[in-house]
């Protein structure tokens, strides 16, 4: 069977048997992890009716990363990864089952969401490129452009799965059982971390000081040219293009006329359009159009978000989710991609933080500002306004075309099998 996985660009990654272990152990985490934002969304709504108090939970769990995430790569790379998964996953377990039990004891109010999302905020600045940098080590580096988009699939198909048995949970046992499915998942990576075998040791013996070590990775990714234009438009697509997730129960309520199960529903179209972006990217992760896919991923991402101000049904809006969600993969899982290619193997952590610092370190500027805005104006002006900026912004990347450089793809497919 893994002699047909070999056969396929977009499956080769899944014939290394610590991948593998690696894939299976952050799908079952995920999944937990997607049934309770299904489910906390839901119940901020209803404690809160305020979509501004409702963004806000997300918006704690990123301003950790906006702090920390340029230089808590640095962990990742001084530091053992294997005992770093298992810290950061035991740790990510204990806010949702203090949340689950809060709940079933009646107990629970809108700042436990705050602190709990503070906490995992925190936790994901190690967590996210540790977890990234150890695809590098248990696969060939000539397989790594379709073991980047096949270690992101477990995010975006638990984003199709999760929702919907959130939706199950939630409706028949309660939003208690909810975050406790998710406090328990997270062992399932912690577990994971034990059984991979690739030697996970650090990567970089500290001789020199602390200080420059942080800051290596943040000024090597703003001096390289091609790097610093993915970040920045991967900075841009977070902060004006991803900020609508955090306001999903709202649409799905106020302008949709959706309950907990077309909820579900909404996030589980954003989820099979990620699925089928990075099969995409997976089948042309061998070709020389990476930085075609970038720019392109982001100008569609734009005219998306602007058509679903346009959006009164789910005939209009679940297809919009669909290509929203593409289009971000596509951009994100790229850039992702190219800034693993392109950045030198004892830089990788840190330089792997500056992409997770665009995804998700700027993003709470977005979720602040257009989560406030859409209850001050409305949903949909709100909407409208981030994607006047996006569409902007991409015209002006497609001015720089040319300045973002391909990996060498001979060299990789010269490199040497991994035994």
């Amino acid at each position: 069977m893994m002699e047909r996985l070999a056969r396929s660009p977009a499956l080769r990654a899944l014939r290394y048997p610590d991948f593998r272990i690696l894939w299976f152990g952050a799908f079952i985490s995920f999944i937990g992890s997607q049934v309770q934002t299904l489910a906390q969304g839901y119940l901020v709504f209803d404690l809160t009716g305020n979509a501004g108090q409702l963004a806000m939970v997300s918006f704690a769990m990123t301003l950790p990363i906006s702090f920390f995430g340029p230089f808590a790569g640095v962990v990742s790379d001084l530091f053992d990864r294997r005992l770093l998964l298992f810290a950061t996953s035991a740790v990510n377990a204990v806010g949702p089952l203090f949340l689950g039990l809060t709940l079933l004891f009646g107990k629970v109010q809108y700042w436990h969401f705050l602190v709990v999302s503070v906490v995992s905020g925190i936790v994901a600045c190690v967590e996210l490129p540790t977890r990234q940098a150890v695809v590098r080590n248990v696969v060939d580096e000539r397989d790594l452009s379709s073991a980047i988009p096949a270690q992101a699939s477990t995010f975006n198909l638990a984003r199709v799965v999760g929702p919907a048995l959130g939706a199950l949970i939630y409706k028949f046992l309660g939003p208690a059982a909810c975050f406790l499915f998710n406090g328990v998942s997270f062992f399932a990576l912690a577990f994971a971390a034990f059984l991979i075998k690739s030697d996970l040791r650090a990567v970089v013996k500290r001789t020199e000081p602390i200080r420059d070590l942080i800051f290596e990775g943040m000024r090597f990714t703003l001096k390289d040219p091609s790097l610093r234009l993915l970040f920045l438009m991967e900075s841009a697509a977070s902060v004006f293009g991803t900020f609508y997730i955090s306001l999903m129960p709202a649409m799905a309520r106020n302008l949709l006329g959706l309950d907990e199960t077309g909820l579900g529903q909404a996030f589980s179209f954003v989820g099979a359009g990620a699925i089928v972006g990075l099969v995409l990217a997976a089948s042309i992760s061998h070709l020389p159009y990476k930085a075609l896919t970038v720019h392109a991923a982001m100008v569609v991402l734009g005219f998306a978000l602007l058509g679903l101000t346009l959006a009164h049904s789910v005939w209009v809006a679940f297809p919009l989710f669909f290509v929203l969600g593409m289009a971000t993969i596509l951009q994100f899982n790229t850039t992702n991609t190219l800034f693993q290619l392109l950045a030198p193997p004892k830089l990788r952590g840190r330089v792997l933080s500056m992409h997770m610092w665009a995804i998700a370190g700027v993003a709470p500027i977005g979720i602040f500002v257009f989560g406030w805005a859409a209850e001050l104006f409305g949903l949909r002006s709100s909407i409208g306004a981030a994607a006047g900026i996006l569409i902007l912004l991409s015209a002006l990347a497609l001015t720089q075309w040319g300045v973002v450089r391909e990996p060498d793809y001979e060299a990789l497919r010269g490199g040497p099998e991994r035994g």
